[in-house]
């Protein structure tokens, strides 16, 4: 096993943990903190009744947006081959996975004497090993499936001299359930909703069109299962993975009634389509697809982002629609599994430019030979959108164009996405932060595919910064990968929750972290096991695997120093400087073919001046493969305890503005954000207080909204 294997993602309730134990150790208010038992928790049916099942324990449940792969192997999809065949006689080549008869499915139907057709899959992914039943929904990485294969084999063996029964596969690979939580919330809603047959046309209609839905079939509705909570404004959509098959999620479609408040919306974008509608899933983490039941046998489906646009498509196409479980965010990879038998699928997400990159990033995925593509424009907007502006959703899906790779190209293909440029101007110039809206006015987003530089002199506070500068915007989804080599992830994942609570938590109380710590841990961000010395191959291959199984858009390096190697009497200047620029061209390569975009920190030169782009250490390439260029200035005023700070924008490649933005510190919750965006920490404060003396730990999503620490 190489460095590679070692250096594994720590999961963020690992990093909980860590925080946790520290906090003990230092002279707080938080006493112990006392760790979940097992349950017994109630799954829905499609029906109205509830199956009971035993949870397995925190340390065999793995979430799915926080798959941990702690004892990866580096294995190659040759050896993964070789080894099924080994130990299970013979395998089906697909797409991303190989299949083979799931063994806990085996042991079930035996004693209930099912047909050998009806077995649930194992799908084995041929890239990270990572293995998932469609049937029984057993999940787990290599290791785990390597171990149990390996305990198959010892059983053989002893079975020629005793008769011992073979190990069990449940004892390796575990289940994906939700939690208590998560089910019983399910149940109340799933309860109180009426079926669709039961309304009347007169009381249907009119709520259908407050969601926009008003043209969609009743027949369309009844067969995704589809239930309707007047009281509460909710259509909720159970997703199966076949007719008669209990759900484990929900999707609930409510109007928004607060999409004011929310985000200041965008003034090229026409109000009526701007947020109307509110999607929530329960669990809000799951791998199942809406209409998969329906979609099941076929060769072909749609995938969609929301579930308004797969009820149009359902109700206007004869191909079957399904739609993905976290909508654009990422796609799991439990869910490739499901997606794994369908010959051509069609991506067809909407949200325009941000869309059309989720939609290369899930080809990737799922195999860009069966992939075909629609970018959402004017002319070919999402199926919602084309049954309301009165456009022919049919004609529209024989738009699609396959997702392929071209050396060169020509204009003609060039043509919608130059348009896109023209007219999505504020989509095109990427995600906004909240907290900086200086910083937006200048850089105007933060974009897939571009390389970052950040500078400043030592101890200035660059870690500090660019904490809240990701945490603005994994807040809004952008899922974040960080690799710290100068402080641990301990320290990093404390500083981050302070910032993100607005709180000094030191002198909080116990129910206070963990209302805090509750809500942070859902956030998409991810830490690379890195620290101190690391060899740029192994730092490389670890930000591959983590695109390609976290779907990850966002990579902070901090910082560059620390894979140059260490300095010695054979390496001169000149060595490290030519060391420096191949690695600035790898992570330069890197974001180009993987669109994502990478925030490396490379420290300056020794200088009494202020910086410059020049001040940069190394040699010239870092400034000319950047796209943008960000230095932390700290100037000394003639009060030796006061200093003047700001970040200076020293190049921005996307529209050429440069400029300063002042900062200020506010050392309580280690914020740089402006006082006017620092307000919301009190509501965070009264929402925690208020959650910790009801004993509830999540926020509501109201009170989130309103006061997520610093973040609106």
């Amino acid at each position: 096993m190489n460095a590679v294997c070692k250096a594994h993602f720590q999961s963020l309730n690992y990093s909980r943990k860590l925080v946790v134990n520290r906090m003990k150790r230092e002279p707080t208010r938080f006493g112990r903190i006392s760790s979940f038992n097992n349950q017994v928790l109630l799954l829905p049916s499609s029906h109205m009744s509830f199956s009971k099942l035993n949870v397995p324990s925190s340390a065999t449940t793995r979430r799915l947006h926080v798959l941990a792969d702690e004892d990866r192997y580096d294995v190659s999809s040759t050896e993964i081959r070789r080894v099924i065949k080994s130990h299970f006689g013979g395998y089906q080549e697909g797409f991303t996975c190989v299949t083979v008869n799931c063994p806990s499915c085996n042991t079930l139907s035996s004693t209930t004497k099912e047909a050998s057709n009806d077995l649930g899959k194992l799908h084995i992914n041929l890239r990270t090993g990572y293995s998932f039943c469609t049937r029984c929904f057993l999940s787990g990485p290599w290791s785990s499936l390597a171990s149990y294969m390996k305990a198959l084999g010892v059983s053989k063996l002893k079975s020629e001299k005793t008769k011992t029964c073979p190990p069990s596969i449940t004892q390796h690979l575990s289940q994906y359930t939700p939690t208590t939580a998560e089910t019983n919330e399910m149940r109340r809603l799933w309860n109180s909703a009426q079926p669709i047959h039961s309304l009347s046309e007169e009381t249907l209609v009119p709520f259908l069109d407050k969601l926009r839905l008003g043209d969609v079939s009743m027949e369309t509705l009844e067969k995704v299962g589809a239930k309707i909570n007047l009281n509460l404004e909710q259509l909720i959509l159970p997703c199966l993975t076949s007719k008669d098959a209990p759900f484990h999620s929900i999707k609930i479609i409510t109007p928004n009634h607060n999409q004011l408040e929310a985000i200041e919306p965008d003034p090229d974008t026409e109000l009526d389509d701007y947020c109307r509608v509110e999607e929530k899933n329960i669990p809000k983490q799951h791998p199942w697809l809406l209409g998969y039941h329906l979609a099941k046998n076929k060769d072909e489906v749609i995938v969609t982002a929301t579930a308004a646009d797969t009820l149009t498509a359902l109700d206007c196409l004869a191909v079957p629609a399904v739609c993905l479980p976290s909508g654009i965010s990422n796609l799991p990879l439990a869910t490739l599994a499901f997606l794994e038998s369908f010959r051509k699928i069609t991506l067809w997400l909407d949200n325009g430019v941000q869309g059309a990159e989720s939609a290369r990033v899930f080809a990737r995925k799922l195999g860009e030979k069966r992939c075909h593509f629609i970018r959402s424009s004017e002319e070919t907007p999402s199926a919602l959108q084309c049954r309301m502006k009165g456009k022919n959703v049919a004609q529209v899906l024989k738009t699609a164009l396959p997702m392929t790779h071209k050396s060169v190209t020509t204009f003609s293909s060039l043509r919608k996405d130059v348009y896109a440029e023209i007219t999505q101007s504020s989509t095109v110039a990427g995600i906004r932060w909240r907290r900086f809206p200086a910083l937006t006015d200048l850089l105007k987003g933060h974009r897939r595919g571009e390389l970052t530089v950040f500078t400043g002199p030592t101890g200035a506070g660059k870690t500090t910064f660019l904490s809240e500068y990701s945490l603005d915007l994994c807040i809004q989804d952008v899922r974040t990968l960080w690799g710290s080599f100068e402080i641990r992830n301990v320290r990093l994942a404390k500083m981050m929750l302070q910032q993100f609570s607005g709180l000094m938590l030191e002198s909080e109380t116990r129910e206070m972290f963990n209302v805090v710590a509750d809500e942070f841990e859902k956030l998409p961000m991810y830490f690379l096991a890195f620290h101190g010395q690391q060899d740029v191959t192994s730092v490389l291959e670890a930000m591959s695997h983590a695109v390609y199984v976290h779907d990850i858009s966002h990579v902070v390096i901090d910082n560059l120093q620390f894979m140059m190697g260490t300095s010695s009497s054979e390496h001169s200047s000149m060595d490290r400087f030519y060391k420096q620029d191949q690695i600035i061209g790898s992570f330069r390569r890197f974001a180009t073919d993987n669109n994502v975009h990478i925030t490396l920190v490379i420290h300056p030169r020794k200088e009494v001046d202020e910086l410059s782009t020049s001040s940069i250490f190394g040699g010239a390439k870092a400034s000319q493969e950047a796209d943008n260029i960000l230095i932390l200035q700290d100037k000394r005023t003639h009060d030796p305890t006061c200093r003047r700070k700001y970040l200076e924008v020293a190049k921005n490649r996307y529209t050429g503005d440069l400029g300063v933005m002042p900062l200020e510190f506010h050392k309580e919750s280690l914020s740089f954000a402006p006082r006017n965006k620092r307000s919301a920490s009190t509501k965070v404060t009264a929402a925690a207080t208020t959650a910790a003396a009801n004993k509830v730990s999540p926020f509501t999503s109201s009170a989130l909204q309103s006061g997520r620490g610093r973040a609106q």
